[in-house]
């Protein structure tokens, strides 16, 4: 359409001329002055661009794999730049989907995006930069400009449970259940009541305690054979990569989400380590935010130097006594460290392989 506009402005350009100069008629040179000068005019005025935007998204910081939400972008120019029409659309990092819901220029200089944004993968993401598509009112030209305004949004693994996973289990037979008394667990003996922690089920509701402390209580049970762990994450670049994601080792970041998470409500303490990794253990805090623990594991990468199996000896030496050291590894690489975790499971030691 906006050929053909072009095109028939230009045509009757070209015949007013062309009749002015054959007749000598000033009128149709007049007339097609303004027409050039129209064209002209316009041509400019996109070409000129939109000078100093400003951009406006709404948008959440941070998001949970899987989840999706609206956002909105908003550009608008000066006003000297008013006789521009404005249309905007938001690029994103392969870990984000944009999926349009509604495009339209909003007035004469300012466009907006209204869209839907999923969060395909973890990891620092991040929206922009702003493609935009300037024309002029009468839409005979079109001008694209990039806006290079960057929006990062942190995007949380999302827990996943791990099918094989056991909370039972002990260090290096030193573990005795009599010191576990009083931490909590899935059993059948009932040891006591305590607060609520989101995620306990309903059907263990104290309803006396509740109605007693005006505040939700639930019953507590005793598990036998509960050790604190140690989460040991491989995190040299051996994982098995597709583009620049991790699939298997993304995974392994969600069953560790998951295993974060249920750790309190089991009564367990949780050290988290890697091979490129700070230590990591489980505090109140983590307990009452989440989040904080779901950051740190969102920016987590397999770029170490070195394999957790060189950290073993010391995690086994430090821990080995009474952690139970959860080793998680590659898929292509579960021999490897099955048979190294062999190695001190003959000596006693509770070493266990997720690939």
């Amino acid at each position: 359409m906006r050929e053909y506009k072009l095109t028939a402005l230009m045509a009757a350009t070209s015949f007013l001329l062309c009749s002015g100069l054959m007749t000598n008629n000033r009128q149709m040179y007049w007339m097609a002055s303004v027409l050039g000068a129209l064209m002209l005019g316009a041509y400019l005025l996109v070409k000129r661009g939109a000078q100093r935007p400003s951009v406006v998204r709404q948008c959440p910081p941070e998001m949970v794999e899987g989840e999706t939400v609206e956002a909105q972008l908003e550009v608008a120019l000066q006003a000297r730049a008013g006789l521009l029409w404005v249309q905007a659309q938001d690029t994103a990092t392969s870990g984000l989907a944009i999926e349009p819901i509604e495009t339209e220029p909003i007035s004469l200089f300012s466009g907006a995006a209204r869209y839907h944004l999923t969060a395909l993968r973890r990891g620092e993401q991040r929206l922009g930069p702003v493609q935009l598509t300037l024309s002029d009112p009468f839409g005979l030209f079109i001008h694209h400009q990039q806006i290079e305004d960057i929006a990062p949004i942190l995007v949380l693994p999302r827990p996943v449970a791990l099918p094989n996973w056991n909370w039972e289990g002990g260090g290096r037979g030193r573990f005795v259940a009599s010191t576990l008394r009083g931490r909590r667990g899935e059993g059948t003996d009932w040891h006591g009541v305590r607060p609520y922690i989101p995620g306990d089920p309903l059907r263990r509701i104290h309803w006396r305690a509740t109605a007693r402390h005006g505040d939700w209580h639930v019953k507590e049970f005793e598990t036998s054979q509960l050790a604190p762990t140690v989460i040991a994450l491989e995190q040299a670049p051996t994982w098995r990569a597709e583009g620049d994601a991790y699939p298997d080792f993304d995974q392994a970041i969600r069953h560790i989400a998951w295993i974060a998470l249920e750790a309190p409500r089991q009564g367990v303490a949780l050290i988290l380590v890697g091979s490129n990794l700070p230590e990591i253990r489980l505090t109140p805090e983590t307990y009452a935010d989440s989040r904080v623990l779901l950051r740190q594991l969102a920016r987590v990468q397999p770029d170490a130097r070195h394999s957790i199996l060189d950290d073993l000896p010391r995690l086994i030496q430090q821990y080995g006594e009474q952690y139970r050291i959860a080793l998680f590894a590659p898929p292509q690489e579960y021999s490897v460290f099955q048979a190294k975790a062999q190695s001190y499971q003959a000596q006693g030691y509770s070493v266990e392989v997720y690939a």
